[in-house]
């Protein structure tokens, strides 16, 4: 009876490819967390307090995960009885009092008991009984409204948070709430189960303490507009991250479950993957015996199911941190449960097998079923490559940080790094804070260039602008391959065109390194051949080639001022260019602007034969908008009016996924059709 633990391997390797390896999850969580560490101080400055939350910040990267963020005041204390209030400076803080008196378990009143001074907060309150508390549904409602007249103007309620689309397919949830450092009442029997039962272990349930909770806006039914849920999603992130990675990978295993098998046979989808996770939280602390590994993945899975169908039969999913909140309560009742419950019996009854009907899970279930002498290797160094973790590593760097607003921030983001630095640093956080160095040193040269107009004093316009340069040539310094072409478009738009022309000579050298990686795309024996005793830090100078964001806030070229100003009227806060699209119409524009007219049609025709024959590779097809805008636009600088409109009329064929550019485009076809008549 080999043939499960044979079975279960090979969905373990199929969820390490689809999920992540141990090391690739570790990365996603280390990039994530640093990220955080160094943007806290800032958001503090600016007065709001941030956290990422949900499937992405716990290590996933399906289609389906979203960006959940929570937002909080951090001079806003929730606490939870009258005795908390001496651990603070009432004249330096609001204070908020739960009250938790005659309502469901797990939701509280917020009262009010000193004055806020933020406009939300003071807009949502209400009297009752000549006391003062904090409307969560008025709360909602306020932020929902700044939200929209201030950020995304399309953003709609959902459940506690405001939600908006950032680009196709990707939705990004973000909650404002109230935080709490101490630990609520009604949790405290938490505490003694988890000593008892041995999990999560005693350093993660200090953690988990010392973290506190949130208290978010949403009540236990929609009429309950003065009452407050309680949030422990800092806690379930500990919790996730102090998993084993089988029991990460039967935590996915169960979402792929979810959104494949169970929602694709019901219209009615009451089952979020939040129930999932509570019941592999209740599976791993109850089942204490249970062995989580590779081979006996799918018996874990199992007991999970077998855990869901009996809660749905009883009615009853409790809570994992306060099991008296039936979270069932409202969702899974009447007909509906009726229905889920007769669904998931018909899937019990097929056994293990059901796993079939998931498309992601059948090509690896086949396989070890149909050939019995099929022996998988569950080994990390078998299913993902040094190279491999390498492009993980470097996708997950972010693009582009925080928008400088005061030249202080950067003192802020330096200052923090530098902390850090003294503090110790983990295996990729040098990496990790080079390439975020990089990305504030060149948000901090684009403020101060955007901010040089504003100045009449020429000798201070002098020292601003050589200050700015220098932290541009620094980010290059410690940035990506690709870095160089944002030196090159300050030195076009300054009118310093030779010099653009010698920083595209050094990027196109550095570009066509046959061991360059853009988006993963490498030739892995030259990249290990020639990098091999590189340091992580130094093959993203060498290799790493990435795309080119254009912030919204800043002109980078006047050329695209006009698609950048559609594309924040959409709500598309930046353009992604690809960098070999950016680094032909540089050497277009500054050839033009220098009469050099063999040469930019030259160019001219290396960029339209790029878009023409690239199979994706150089140009994905995710940003072939904005490459054929680009072309028409170059095309119709150098006088090819003809050329020009196919070009937009291309553009315009294209499906839009990260940016909403179609306008821009018409109102180019436009000026164009009228010069040409």
């Amino acid at each position: 009876m080999d043939h499960i633990p044979r079975l279960s391997e090979s969905v373990y390797v199929g969820l390490c490819r689809k999920l992540g390896s141990p090391t690739e999850v570790r990365i996603r969580r280390e990039v994530m967390d640093t990220l955080e560490v160094v943007n806290k101080p800032l958001y503090i400055m600016r007065g709001l307090d941030r956290i990422q939350s949900g499937s992405r910040r716990e290590g996933f990267r399906l289609r389906t995960s979203d960006d959940d963020w929570m937002f909080w005041l951090p001079d806003h204390k929730v606490i939870c009885d009258l005795s908390q209030i001496s651990l603070y400076r009432i004249q330096e803080n609001t204070m908020i009092l739960m009250n938790c008196n005659n309502l469901p378990p797990g939701f509280t009143r917020l009262y009010l008991m000193s004055p806020s001074n933020n406009v939300q907060t003071v807009f949502s309150c209400v009297v009752l009984n000549y006391s003062v508390f904090i409307s969560s549904a008025l709360f909602r409602n306020n932020h929902l409204i700044y939200t929209k007249m201030n950020t995304i103007s399309s953003a709609f309620p959902h459940g506690p948070c405001c939600t908006f689309s950032v680009s196709k397919g990707i939705e990004t949830d973000q909650a404002f709430c109230f935080q709490s450092h101490h630990w609520p009442t009604s949790a405290l029997p938490w505490i003694q189960r988890c000593r008892q039962q041995g999990w999560p272990a005693q350093n993660v349930v200090s953690e988990i303490l010392s973290g506190g909770f949130h208290v978010v806006p949403i009540g236990s039914t929609p009429d309950n507009g003065l009452e407050w849920r309680i949030s422990f999603s800092i806690a379930e992130q500990k919790l996730i991250y102090s998993m084993n990675h089988c029991q990460f990978l039967c935590y996915g295993l169960l979402k792929i479950f979810l959104k494949e098998v169970i929602n694709c046979q019901t219209s009615t989808q009451i089952i979020c993957s939040y129930f999932l996770k509570t019941i592999l939280f209740w599976t791993i602390h109850k089942n204490t015996s249970l062995i989580w590994t590779p081979d006996n993945l799918l018996s874990c899975f199992w007991i999970c199911f077998k855990l869901l169908i009996n809660n749905v039969r009883t009615g009853e999913c409790p809570n994992f941190f306060i099991p008296q909140n039936n979270m069932f309560r409202v969702k899974v009742t009447g007909s509906a449960q009726t229905s889920l419950f007769s669904q998931l019996y018909d899937l019990y009854g097929k056994g293990i097998s059901c796993l079939l009907l998931s498309e992601t899970i059948r090509p690896y279930l086949c396989r070890a079923i149909l050939n019995r002498t099929f022996r998988v290797c569950t080994d990390e160094s078998s299913i993902a490559s040094s190279t491999y973790l390498d492009a993980v590593l470097f996708s997950e760097l972010p693009l582009f940080n925080l928008c400088i607003e005061r030249i202080e921030e950067f003192v802020v983001y330096i200052k923090q790094i530098e902390k850090m630095i003294k503090e110790g640093l983990s295996s990729y956080q040098p990496v990790i804070l080079q390439s975020i160095t990089s990305n504030v040193l060149r948000n901090a040269a684009l403020y101060v260039q955007k901010n040089i107009c504003q100045n009449e004093n020429s000798s201070k316009v002098f020292y601003q602008a050589k200050r700015g340069f220098k932290m541009l040539k620094q980010s290059c310094k410690f940035g990506c391959v690709s870095d160089i072409l944002y030196l090159a478009m300050y030195f076009y738009r300054t009118r310093r065109y030779e010099d653009s022309l010698s920083c595209l000579h050094k990027a196109t050298e550095r570009m066509s390194m046959p061991y360059i990686m853009y988006l993963g795309h490498v030739r892995q024996h030259l990249y290990l051949y020639c990098l091999e005793r590189d340091t992580l830090g130094s093959k993203m100078r060498r290799a790493l080639v990435r795309d080119i964001m254009l912030q919204f806030k800043y002109t980078y070229i006047d050329e695209l001022s006009l698609e950048q100003g559609i594309n924040k009227k959409n709500e598309f806060l930046s353009l992604k260019i690809p960098p070999f699209v950016m680094l032909h119409m540089l050497f277009i524009l500054n050839h033009h602007k220098l009469g050099n007219t063999v040469r930019s049609q030259q160019s001219l025709q290396d960029l339209q034969t790029l878009l023409l024959y690239d199979d994706g590779v150089y140009v994905p097809h995710v940003f072939r908008d904005i490459s054929w805008q680009i072309l028409g636009i170059c095309q119709q600088i150098c006088g090819d009016f003809s050329g020009s409109l196919r070009s937009y009329q291309y553009a315009l064929q294209q499906e839009p996924v990260f940016h909403k550019i179609q306008e821009a485009t018409l109102l180019r076809i436009e000026n164009l059709s009228d010069r040409m008549l």
